[in-house]
């Protein structure tokens, strides 16, 4: 099952568009509402809350990571009293800035209180639910270092030193460590480790040995000819309640899984290695160019781009930009 795991989460490889490192010696109350920029927490030091929409706060200590794969309003505080700040007045406040990283301190309340200190980064939300895992994902997970393997009070305290473009790293290698542990992260919750919050049923994860088998065979083997009966075979289940438990588990039914993953696999051939449209075809299982780009524009909504640039980093880059 740990191979099954581990096939899964190699392919989880995303590109943040803005990593940042925010000190705050006054009472901290952030609040942000994008349902575009998905972000991933590591808590430096100092206690706080995260609450996400409407669901109760949680309390976040020192070296936990949370992890908002879908987006959505949220807020991160330390005194729910106090105004929350929008990211607009942050950003106006003219942080430090080297590279894709922010730096920002804040100090208005007059008095020596040591400074709470976030590190972080944040990703387009719409790369993240082109991928079928991360798309399976419930709205928010957590990672708590009192909870995890040996390696998170590392992890975090490495994060924090990449995130300082003043003493640190000055962001360099930040978006490799990030996603090394967006990857840990999502590898503790296909193993059961890492709570979901706020998610009710949809935080379940596939611990299905059975499923997983069907999972591993898809990750794998991406261009084997699969229907839905040979995939529930290898889960030694028929194919109606292999649908449903596979639904039920990974938000989509068996196949428009598979057809999500290899389009997936597509983009980053196109991309990454500038494959033509039928060798993208031939490796991830269509049997021409054209079948594919017609299987991508129904997935995606728009062709397949040759340009190196995903459907969501197009869409959004003007809005980087203007940041």
């Amino acid at each position: 099952m740990r191979a099954a795991h581990e096939a899964i989460v190699q392919g989880l490889a995303f590109a943040p568009f803005l990593h940042f490192q925010f000190q705050c010696a006054s009472p901290l109350h952030v609040e942000i509402a994008s349902r575009s920029r998905a972000p991933l927490y590591v808590a430096g030091s100092g206690g706080c809350h995260l609450r996400w929409e409407d669901a109760p706060p949680v309390a976040l200590h020192t070296g936990d990571v949370a992890f908002l794969p879908h987006a959505g309003r949220h807020r991160i505080y330390s005194d729910e009293g106090v105004p929350p700040r929008r990211m607009a007045e942050l950003m106006a406040l003219a942080p430090a800035r080297h590279g894709r990283t922010f730096g920002l301190s804040i100090d208005d309340s007059g008095n020596a209180a040591p400074p709470q200190l976030w590190s972080g980064s944040f990703y387009w939300a719409a790369d993240l639910a082109a991928h079928p895992v991360t798309a399976a994902l419930p709205p928010v997970l957590l990672l708590r270092q009192a909870e995890a393997a040996a390696w998170l009070p590392s992890m975090a305290q490495l994060v924090a030193w990449m995130a300082d473009i003043h003493h640190g790293g000055k962001g360099v290698g930040l978006a490799q460590t990030m996603n090394a542990l967006l990857q840990h992260l999502v590898l503790r919750w296909l193993q059961g480790g890492a709570a979901p919050h706020a998610g009710g049923s949809d935080g379940s994860a596939p611990h299905d040995e059975r499923l997983l088998a069907a999972l591993h065979a898809m990750h794998t083997r991406p261009a084997h000819p699969w229907t839905a009966d040979e995939l529930a075979r290898l889960c030694h289940m028929s194919r109606s309640p292999f649908t449903q438990r596979f639904q039920a588990q990974m938000r989509l039914p068996p196949m428009r899984y598979l057809a999500r993953w290899r389009i997936h696999l597509a983009e980053r051939l196109l991309r990454e290695q500038r494959m033509t449209l039928q060798q993208a075809a031939d490796a991830v299982g269509y049997s021409t160019g054209a079948i594919l780009a017609r299987a991508y524009k129904r997935e995606r909504g728009v062709a397949p781009a040759l340009d190196g640039a995903t459907p969501a980093r197009r869409a959004e880059q003007p809005a980087v930009k203007s940041r």
